[in-house]
């Protein structure tokens, strides 16, 4: 079976960070895990599909088509939205201001 890494609020939802899950696709496993605990179901799925904010990897790489095979060796990480700290400068986020520049095409040398 799939090892599950659980990250953040999930963690807290499924009472434990790390589970196996049997299932033969990235999908299949995403569901078991939602009926085995459905409570997860409302923070990464939307309508029966993954939210846009949520980020599966399998092996250390980012998963977008849950058809993906899994195998019982593979590891299944799944990372919930994560909010950051209350740095504030001038009612602005840092990450707000930073946005604001890379929307005005200013990346300042950041990786982009």
């Amino acid at each position: 079976m799939p090892t599950i890494k659980l990250y953040a609020n999930l963690r807290k939802l499924t009472g434990t960070k790390e589970l196996s899950i049997a299932g033969a696709t990235v999908g299949a496993v995403v569901n078991e895990l939602v009926r085995q605990y459905p409570s997860i179901g409302n923070v990464i799925l939307e309508n029966g599909e993954l939210r846009p904010h949520i980020i599966v990897t399998l092996d250390g790489r980012n998963i977008i088509d849950l058809k993906t095979p899994a195998t019982k060796q593979d590891v299944i990480a799944i990372f919930p939205p994560i909010a950051g700290g209350s740095h504030r400068s001038n009612g602005f986020s840092r990450f707000s201001d930073q946005s604001r520049h890379y929307a005005n095409g200013e990346t300042h040398g950041w990786l982009v």
